[in-house]
């Protein structure tokens, strides 16, 4: 078992419902439980976590990355901020990426997509 492995497998002991990749699913999770106007199929998806989470009480889809020595790839914050933001203005939904170590424990939350929303009165 390589050491990417092994920190998923950490990670994805953290939280139950928590699914490696998964980000399809859960879309189809938030079609299923609260409705979404679109296909979930119709979401453009430019990036994968290594693991992602939906919390259905706070209608909130948790992104997991596990750290390296590398940055995110040019264009993938970019993408995760697109995705959050479609999920918002379609469902109501939320979204916040979370950054583990490198050994899949600790994770910490690096940005929550309520951070950029703009209420307007």
């Amino acid at each position: 078992m390589n050491a990417h492995c092994t920190s998923l497998d950490s990670l994805l002991q953290l939280h139950d419902g928590m699914r490696p990749g998964g980000l399809r699913e859960v879309l189809e999770t938030i079609d299923h439980e609260i409705g979404l106007p679109v296909r979930p199929s119709v979401f453009r998806l430019d990036f994968m976590p290594a693991a992602t989470r939906w919390d259905g009480p706070t209608r909130t889809v948790h992104l997991y990355e596990i750290s390296s020595s590398e940055a995110f790839p040019d264009g993938t914050f970019d993408a995760i901020r697109d995705f959050a933001e479609r999920l918002h203005e379609t469902a109501g939904c939320f979204t916040a990426m979370w950054v583990a170590d490198g050994n899949g424990h600790d994770p910490l939350k690096v940005w929550d997509v309520r951070d950029e929303l703009i209420w307007v009165r």
